[in-house]
């Protein structure tokens, strides 16, 4: 999603310390050529330097990589948008499984995880899903994770998903 690269912020940081890239790869013991890789977004520093670049450019971990623990609208709308086009091009199994990878990443953004429930739920009846129980425990927990959200819009809108599915099955 578009989070800030770390390569954009050890960039940044760099600049703002009045460091060349060559003076940061011969502090960290590293080539000019890393760094500048890193900046250009090509590669990332292995583990073991993030403290201390961090601490180089005087920064925190924290700012140092960058975390979003929701998306925004927009990040949500194409994400929609992507689930759409990879049922179908890669078919229901490899969109569930990559929705799956997508809401650990982003475990508290409700609105994600109803409007990939809902998507799922939908495409999971209308392409003749073979198997559709397997999906039914996961999808239907989602339901119940946005049920609890702050915003009463998704309160409402997973209450009704949860409602009409028992109103199907029952």
């Amino acid at each position: 999603m578009k989070q800030m690269d770390i390569g954009v912020v050890i960039k940044k940081y760099r600049k703002e310390a009045g460091m060349t890239q060559e003076e940061m790869a011969n502090r960290l013991g590293v080539t000019t050529p890393a760094v500048n890789k890193w900046e250009n977004s090509n590669s990332k520093p292995d583990i073991e330097l993030l403290a201390p670049i961090a601490r180089l450019l005087d920064i925190s971990l924290d700012t140092l990589l960058p975390f979003h623990e929701k998306l925004s609208d927009t990040e949500i709308e194409e994400i929609i948008r992507k689930m759409d086009r990879m049922f179908s091009e890669e078919g229901y199994e490899k969109t569930y499984e990559w929705a799956l990878r997508l809401i650990k990443e982003y475990p508290n953004c409700n609105m994600l995880i109803w409007q990939t429930a809902v998507m799922l739920d939908a495409r999971r009846i209308t392409d003749k899903c073979t198997n559709q129980e397997k999906y039914d425990k996961q999808i239907n927990a989602w339901y119940e994770l946005a049920l609890h959200d702050e915003n009463e819009e998704i309160q409402h809108h997973a209450a009704e998903e949860i409602m009409l599915k028992e109103l199907i099955y029952t």
